[in-house]
């Protein structure tokens, strides 16, 4: 698969779990619409444990939430149904493999044994909160979506180092933080 291809497609493809919920293509969030709202939150609450003392490379937490769900460029973007009975870890280390690069950006993404990569999941997380927010205030019916994210923030927020940014993150969820 070419750059170009990889690239276009996820320009194009709207993450399918908002249409599910009634969001119109036209307004839905892209798989490249929410890759770069993950890179950016990455980054941004790496720097955040860097001003906490704690050795994190934020140019490395972003790249690995950029490339985080590059594999649906060929895959789709997959419903959690879906998800949840195939082996979709496999079959995504199999579109690396046919793009050739980034591999072991998803590899470490998916174990989650860096610090970059667990800055990376709880990005990926926050992004789709705060697009479900974004919707409700539009009036559609996603707030399963954003409860259902929930759990796993506050999971992942307990845990050291993250839970030294932790008012931060709570501020975040509150739609509060980045308006600093």
């Amino acid at each position: 698969m070419d750059l170009e291809r990889m690239i276009v497609a996820s320009k194009n493809l709207v993450r399918t779990g908002w249409m599910q919920k009634g969001i119109p293509p036209a307004i839905g969030e892209t798989v490249a619409d929410h890759s770069f709202e993950a890179a950016v939150i990455a980054y941004y609450l790496a720097r955040k444990l860097n001003e906490k003392g704690i050795n994190i490379n934020p140019d490395h937490a972003a790249v690995l939430a950029l490339f985080h769900d590059a594999g649906e460029s060929i895959l789709g973007d997959l419903p959690k149904w879906t998800t949840e009975r195939i082996n979709k870890k496999d079959a995504e280390k199999e579109a690396f493999d046919e793009f050739g690069f980034g591999k072991e950006l998803f590899v470490e993404f998916k174990e989650q044994k860096t610090i970059e990569s667990k800055i990376a999941k709880i990005s990926d997380r926050l992004s789709t909160y705060l697009q479900s927010e974004r919707y409700m205030k539009q009036g559609y019916e996603v707030k399963e979506i954003a409860e259902s994210y929930l759990p796993e923030i506050e999971n992942m927020i307990s845990a050291y180092p993250i839970s030294l940014i932790k008012d931060f993150i709570e501020n975040v969820i509150r739609s509060k933080a980045f308006k600093e």
